[in-house]
């Protein structure tokens, strides 16, 4: 019998009145897989020129098939300046010499759906590179593409006889978000770099070619797209207004883009009808996923790109407040934890998905941000919730930032803010080159250099090392992914028993299953729980270890042991799995 204090786990599944047939319904591949994200350029270097490239990735299938990932997400590999390497596009349906031919892109897609592995495209439609040819005609005023971009008169000239730009709108990249053109004499928008001008969606016939872009790849038969900064897309009509300073932002510097509250260039409602119909074009193609790349402190803001049942938009916009707010160890408690993951699940509109987000190519790696101790504790959490984890290149072996000087930095938003500032906004530190051994240059390349440096850890941090160790990220990687074939995860049920300062855990239980609890000690320190001293729902007396994390070297907790509830110990940072010694129903 419960305690007064300890409720029961409900009996029913939420949705237990649905119909035998909709029960029966095959979920979506997407919401079975874990994705895994490659940054093209840093993965593996098969053309030994220190860059790596579409046949280093093929060269790889086998790696991420034995991964047990059922999709790979590329990051940009058309043709690019690389000014803002590889999201400044020139022309949107070819590969970048950099990365290959469009055959080697054919060899690529074939060679992982003959894995089962399916393959999402980057697909980056806020702007184009400004050496794209729609934008050289647009420039000269040459139809259809005259009206492209986003063009704007000059409000007159200052006591320089400098143009002065429409309105005060500022670049994600920081400065102002206009660019004058001598040639036509108006000034163009730009929400990144002066080199990658924004598109107009007010244009018909931009609207078009961009639908011909996206059918383009889908005939190929690539399998869906992370959309890049979608929130951008649509500004409003009028480009006379000034956005408000955001005068509680705590940010004094008129050039930082925070300076300004982003009223009129973010979130418009003409973003999500363009998003509409990308949906409705993806529709056409069976089994396709579209994810969307939306940043917002405003859980209810992102949740709209989800549409609903008559309007769907995204498969799912990505949860990046796990991100947003573990910046660093300080942040990251039990109570945190619950609240991050609750926000999502509790405002996720119903009949929809959700999705965990660690890390990424524009933040730093996980294991620098909350310590290396975690990286296993937090890949089962993503793992183990409802839900499908993306993972990026690297987070797999528990890969760090690298320390990266000014002289060899080489992403703008860094360079951007110059010698003394360029650590704080640099994103390259977390897009070094994979490391795969302990020969030179972690077997990333046989070129003498590498277009960023290896992170010296190389020698004993590396994809080798983890595969012939008993106990490593890697192996607890592989393990998770093997779990998560389990019903329970795909379909079963979540409560959160015990969440206090230092300890985060949830349940996972379905009829006629095992029921597993996830402990996770977020404190720096080695402890003893009592599982039940704060439980909110009655628990068994013992657990049995199926997993722990690669830290934990303790013959107390051997996976197949049986611990007692009332005194789990737990090394800094672990992770420990356990299934319970009680069906739950």
């Amino acid at each position: 019998m419960a305690s007064p204090h300890k409720r029961s786990l409900p009996p029913h599944h939420p949705h237990a009145s649905l119909s035998p047939a909709s029960k029966k319904k095959k979920r979506p591949w997407w919401q079975e897989v874990v994705m895994y994200q490659i940054y093209p350029r840093s993965f593996f270097d098969k053309t030994n020129n220190g860059k790596g490239d579409l046949r280093g990735i093929t060269s790889k299938a086998d790696y991420l098939t034995s991964l047990g990932v059922g999709a790979v997400w590329l990051s940009p590999v058309y043709t690019s300046p690389m000014k803002d390497f590889g999201y400044d596009i020139a022309n949107f349906t070819d590969i970048d010499p950099i990365f290959g031919t469009m055959a080697d892109f054919d060899d690529l897609l074939a060679a992982f759906h003959q894995r089962g592995v399916k393959v999402i495209m980057d697909f980056v439609p806020n702007h184009s590179s400004d050496q794209h040819e729609w934008f050289r005609k647009s420039v000269a005023r040459e139809d259809p593409y005259t009206n492209y971009y986003i063009w704007a008169d000059s409000k007159g000239v200052d006591d320089n006889g400098t143009h002065i730009p429409p309105n005060n709108w500022l670049s994600v990249f920081r400065g102002s978000a206009w660019q004058w053109n001598e040639e036509r004499q108006q000034f163009y928008l730009h929400q990144f770099l002066a080199e990658q001008p924004d598109l107009n969606y007010r244009d018909p016939s931009l609207k078009e070619d961009m639908q011909k872009v996206l059918t383009f790849w889908l005939d190929k038969g690539v399998d869906g797209f992370r959309v890049d900064a979608l929130q951008h897309l649509v500004e409003v009509e009028d480009l006379n207004l000034d956005e408000p300073v955001a005068v509680d932002s705590g940010i004094t510097d008129p050039e930082d883009y925070e300076y300004l509250n982003h009223t009129l260039t973010i979130h418009q409602p003409e973003t999500f009808t363009v998003t509409r119909e990308w949906r409705q074009l993806l529709d056409k193609y069976p089994d396709r996923v579209m994810m969307v790349e939306v940043y917002s402190g405003d859980v209810e803001t992102v949740m709209k790109y989800y549409g609903n049942d008559t309007v769907p938009l995204a498969d799912f916009p990505f949860n990046f407040f796990l991100i947003d707010n573990l910046q660093n160890r300080s942040q990251l408690t039990g109570k945190t934890l619950k609240s991050i993951i609750s926000l999502w699940i509790d405002n996720l509109p119903e009949g929809k998905w959700a999705n965990w987000v660690l890390g990424n190519h524009d933040h730093g790696r996980v294991a620098t941000r909350l310590g290396s101790d975690l990286v296993d504790a937090l890949n089962m959490m993503t793992f183990l919730l409802p839900g499908t984890p993306v993972t990026y290149y690297g987070e797999e072996i528990g890969m760090e930032d690298t320390p990266i000087s000014w002289e060899e930095t080489k992403d703008p938003q860094g360079c951007r803010w110059g010698p003394d500032h360029y650590q704080e906004h640099s994103r390259d530190p977390a897009r070094t080159p994979m490391q795969w051994n302990n020969t030179t240059l972690a077997g990333f390349t046989s070129a003498n250099s590498t277009w960023l440096p290896v992170n010296p850890n190389y020698k004993t941090l590396n994809v080798k090392a983890q595969t012939q160790t008993k106990n490593s990220h890697l192996r607890v990687y592989k393990d998770l992914i093997l779990l998560r074939n389990e019903d329970v995860f795909s379909k079963g049920h979540l409560a959160f028993p015990v969440i206090t300062e230092q300890i985060f855990s949830f349940i996972r239980y379905l009829e006629g299953s095992e029921a597993y609890i996830l402990v996770i000690n977020t404190s720096q320190e080695d402890i003893e729980v009592d599982l039940h001293q704060d439980a909110n729902i009655e628990l068994p007396r013992t657990g049995f270890v199926i997993l722990r994390s690669s830290t934990d070297t303790s013959a107390d907790t051997l996976p197949g042991s049986e611990v007692s509830l009332d005194k789990v110990p737990l090394v800094g940072g672990e992770g420990l799995l356990l299934t319970l010694s009680v069906q739950l129903s």
